[in-house]
């Protein structure tokens, strides 16, 4: 492939020069001339070169003034630039180098050596261009990675979401509005993008440990015992052990086939932050909730949000064992919570998240098909 080259020189005959040395190589270099650093510069800025051979003397602009203006910018830094000059001065070329010079040259220039060196310039240009475009593949290839392996986490957190709540018909979207609901508080309290899409994710596996427990009491129409009570707290902890992998089947098939399961067991934020809601989400904030006792920033700051907007949504939402409540005593009861049950700033956050709550609850207020109709792997 011809490789372009573009002289820069405001001696007419300097330029002559240079053609004259590069004309035995013309049928691999195309050469382009320019008489002003201001010319050069815009034919940089408009066509691609592949190496700048310049004056550093000239009216207006200067060589290193260009030379300063080819490294600043994306498009040309890595263009390899050999600067010509009749100059002695040991402090400009020192100045040249520190600029990022390819190469130095005293005028009149040998023809051998100059062309050598543009040689070796071009070749490392050529391996510069090469690691690019290999990297471009690679960052390419990630991203597509990343894109499926987005799409069959989502899948997978709406078959384990769907899963408890298929445990529980009754509670229709709530998973559902509850991660939205989330999403909208944490963006009330300032959270960077990507806490907001991982709290969308990992919010509706909030009860994914309700499926260990027991129809009797997952769906007991009146008040629960004590006893049942406890029975039902432990859904926290088997929520966790199921996002991390600690469950007591995984523990006995882990014991003769270690390699086998966790072979492929790549480190997912999503859902270790399931699991951390999961185990956290019914501790109060003054530190009487279950199952750790945990009390104030000790909870993390993802459980203390789908804590509230979990007990929102129960609250205005129909049970076996109660009817919905308004909207303006659940807002009371949130209130009266706040700083005891509730932390106070997430508490704040949801007030002024409140026509987006509304509007979350419009939307989805149906049964939960249209939400776990998500695409799957191949998607």
């Amino acid at each position: 492939m011809t490789k372009k080259l573009l002289l820069v020189d405001d001696e007419k005959s300097v330029l002559e020069s240079l053609q004259r040395v590069l004309r035995p190589a013309r049928h691999d270099w195309e050469t382009t001339c320019a008489d002003r650093a201001e010319a050069a510069w815009d034919l940089l800025c408009r066509s691609e070169f592949d190496a700048v051979v310049t004056d550093v003397k000239m009216p207006g602009m200067s060589g290193l003034e260009l030379l300063r203006r080819i490294r600043q910018s994306d498009d040309t830094r890595d263009l390899p630039v050999v600067v010509l000059t009749g100059l002695t001065d040991h402090d400009l070329k020192r100045r040249a180098l520190e600029l990022g010079a390819s190469d130095l040259f005293n005028k009149p220039v040998d023809r051998g050596e100059l062309t050598a060196r543009l040689q070796n310039a071009l070749e490392w240009k050529d391996r510069q261009d090469q690691m690019k475009a290999q990297l471009d593949r690679l960052r390419e290839e990630r991203r597509r990675q990343d894109a499926a392996f987005a799409r069959r986490r989502l899948a997978d957190v709406c078959r384990l979401a769907a899963a408890a709540e298929y445990r529980d018909e009754t509670m229709g979207n709530h998973v559902v509005r509850v991660a939205y609901y989330s999403r909208a508080v944490a963006a009330e309290l300032g959270l960077e993008e990507p806490f907001l899409e991982a709290i969308l994710l990992a919010a509706p596996l909030h009860d994914i440990g309700k499926i260990g427990i027991p129809d009797a009491i997952l769906r007991k129409p009146g008040p629960l015992t004590p006893g049942e009570r406890a029975v039902m707290q432990r859904h926290c902890v088997i929520g966790h052990q199921i996002l991390t992998d600690q469950s007591p089947v995984v523990a006995m098939l882990s014991a003769d086939c270690p390699d086998l399961l966790h072979r492929e067991a790549p480190y997912d934020p999503v859902v270790e932050l399931a699991a951390s809601i999961a185990l956290t989400h019914h501790e109060g904030y003054n530190g009487q909730g279950y199952p750790l006792g945990l009390s104030g920033t000790q909870i993390p700051l993802a459980s203390r949000i789908v804590a509230l907007c979990d007990v929102f949504d129960a609250l205005i939402s129909p049970r076996p064992y109660k009817g919905p409540l308004p909207e303006e005593k659940a807002l009371k009861v949130l209130e009266a919570e706040s700083a005891s049950h509730f932390d106070p700033a997430v508490h704040q956050a949801f007030v002024r998240a409140l026509p987006a709550v509304r509007a979350i609850r419009e939307r989805f207020d149906g049964p939960a098909a249209d939400f776990w109709n998500m695409p799957g792997d191949d998607a």
